[in-house]
């Protein structure tokens, strides 16, 4: 199991990658909203997300 810290950054990272490809496949945005919805129940918040995608 992931901490939370590197959720948050699997959420990050993940939401960069997308943003970055022109075209993202289905099964992209597909594991991105898996991600995303784990960090949710996580307990990570979109600001934390969006903080930390900066720093990237």
């Amino acid at each position: 199991m992931a901490t939370r810290q590197e959720l948050l950054a699997l959420a990050a990272n993940t939401e960069n990658l997308i943003d970055g490809t022109p075209e993202p496949a289905a099964h992209q945005i597909e594991m991105r909203d898996r991600i995303i919805a784990a960090a949710r129940a996580a307990g990570i918040t979109d600001e934390e997300i969006k903080a930390a995608r900066q720093t990237q």
